[in-house]
C-alpha cells in the first residue's frame, strides 16, 4: 500500500463558520468516491460496497447518505483523510494526509469540471431533467418498478457518458457493471457531482486552491 502524504489546500479570503463543516465533509465524500470507483486501489471490501449499489432503493436521501458512509469505511484507515495542520491567515492551508494520488485525482475532477463552465452547469440541469422525466413517465405508466426499455437504457447511459466527461470520471464501464442499472449509476454520478460542484464554489469564490501536485513538486 502506497504511503500516505501531505497535500496541502491553500485558503484564500474569509471563512465562516459553516465553511469548516461544509468543505471538508464535500471533500471527504468526493475523496471516497474516488478512491473507491475512479482508481485501481483496492478498498477494505469491495463486496460491501457492491451490495449497498444493488441493494439500496435510491429514491431518497437515506441512499446517498449511507452510500458515502460505506464508501468511507472501506477505505483502509492510513488511506482515510487526516487533518495535519491548519493554518488560517492569508494566505493560510490545510494540510490533509492521504493517498497523494486520489487527492490530485479530486484536484484534477474539480478543474475539470470548472474548465468546462456554463456548458457543464447547463448539461447538468438538463440531464436531470431528463433523469426525472423518465422516472415520471414509468410512475405514470405504473412501470416504475418493471425492467427499463431499451430506449430507457440507451438513454440513460447517454446521461452518464456526458456526466463522466464533465467530471474527468475514467470508470465508467466499470461503475455501470457495478451498478448493474443505468438508473442507478447516472444518480450516482450526479450526486458525486454536487459534491464537486461544492468544492468548485469554494475554489471560484477564492476561499481555496487546490493544486493539481503535491508540496515541493515542479
Amino acid at each position: 500500500m502506497k504511503e500516505a502524504e501531505i497535500y496541502r489546500i491553500l485558503m484564500n479570503e474569509r471563512w465562516a463558520l459553516e465553511d469548516l463543516y461544509r468543505f471538508p465533509h464535500a471533500y471527504s465524500q468526493s475523496q471516497s468516491f474516488i478512491y473507491c470507483f475512479d482508481t485501481n486501489l483496492d478498498p477494505r471490501d469491495a463486496r460491501r460496497i457492491d451490495f449497498a449499489l444493488e441493494e439500496y432503493p435510491w429514491r431518497g436521501g437515506y441512499s446517498y447518505v449511507n452510500i458515502y458512509t460505506v464508501l468511507h469505511h472501506q477505505i483502509p484507515v492510513p488511506h482515510r483523510p487526516t487533518i495535519a495542520s491548519i493554518q488560517y491567515a492569508s494566505p493560510g492551508w490545510i494540510d490533509i494526509l492521504l493517498n497523494p494520488d486520489v487527492a490530485l485525482q479530486v484536484a484534477k475532477s474539480v478543474g475539470i469540471l470548472l474548465g468546462a463552465g456554463i456548458a457543464a452547469v447547463e448539461a447538468f440541469k438538463r440531464i436531470d431533467k431528463a433523469r426525472l422525466d423518465i422516472a415520471r413517465q414509468r410512475r405514470d405508466q405504473e412501470r416504475e418498478f418493471a425492467e427499463l426499455s431499451a430506449a430507457e437504457v440507451k438513454a440513460l447511459n447517454e446521461m452518464s457518458e456526458e456526466i463522466a466527461k464533465h467530471l474527468g470520471f475514467n470508470s465508467l464501464r466499470k461503475l455501470q457493471q457495478r451498478t448493474n442499472n443505468s438508473e442507478v449509476t447516472v444518480k450516482i454520478l450526479m450526486a458525486h457531482y454536487r459534491r464537486l460542484r461544492i468544492l468548485g464554489d469554494y475554489v471560484e469564490s477564492g476561499k481555496v486552491s487546490l493544486p493539481e501536485q503535491l508540496k515541493g513538486e515542479r
